[in-house]
Parts: C-alpha cells; structure tokens; sequence
C-alpha cells in the first residue's frame, strides 16, 4: 500500500497511466506510431547536416558559424600549450647537454610527443577529408 492510497490519489493518478497503455490497440499500430517518430528524429538530423554542408562551403572562413571558432580556439589551446613546453624543454635539455658533455634521455614523455603527432594528424586527416567530400 502507497502513500497515494493513503490519501486517496493512487486510483486517479493510475487514470492516465491506462488510457495511454490503451492508446494503441495493437500491435501494428505501436509500430507504425514508433516508425513515425525515428523518422521525424532522423529527418531532423538530415537537416542538420544539410545546415552543416552549406555553412562549410561558406566563402570566408569566419561565415560559416561556430565550427571554425570552435576549431581555432581549440588550435590556440594546443599551440598555447604545446610550443611553449617543446622550446623551454628542447633549450633546457640542450643547455644541460652542454654542460656536462652528456647526453641524457629527453625529458618529455613520450606519450606527449605522441598526443601532439595524433592531434595533428587528426586535424589534417579532417582536412582532407573535408577537401574531398565538399571540393
């Protein structure tokens, strides 16, 4: 027994519940009511892509809306971080190279070098591919 019992509102609250299970009597008709609706979602997605295709193929760079902002802010990010850590660590590394006339490992790991190679081979892999698709 519920609290909605209780205070005499379990039977109403289950009202619409049942009129909506009952809303479809069949089978047949749940399926086509649930094939309209992944077709409403995926025809909104079409429309998506069509908007996307026509701002990128936007004479100037800036026209075409948020996705070159996104792109060269997010360049700005890594170059911000990226160029400043490979000079003071290469002029660092160097400078004790020549001082003590031996030659250590490099001081960045590995795995970082590694994510700056995948970043820029993502960014133009997607160049490419966008040269492709809408050159």
């Amino acid at each position: 027994m519920s609290i909605m019992s209780w205070i005499g509102l379990g039977g109403e609250l289950a009202k619409p519940i049942q009129a909506a299970s009952e809303l479809y009597t069949t089978d047949k008709a749940r399926i086509v009511a649930e094939t309209g609706l992944e077709t409403a979602q995926q025809q909104r997605g079409l429309k998506q892509l069509d908007n996307n295709r026509i701002m990128a193929l936007a004479s100037n760079m800036f026209q075409s809306g948020w996705q070159p902002l996104i792109g060269w802010t997010a360049g700005f990010c890594v170059a911000l971080y990226y160029i400043p850590q490979l000079v003071v660590v290469n002029l660092e590394w160097s400078l004790q190279v020549l001082e003590s006339h031996e030659i250590t490992p490099f001081p960045i790991d590995p795995t970082d070098i590694l994510n700056l190679v995948y970043l820029l081979f993502g960014f133009g892999t997607y160049h490419l591919v966008k040269k492709k698709l809408l050159g």
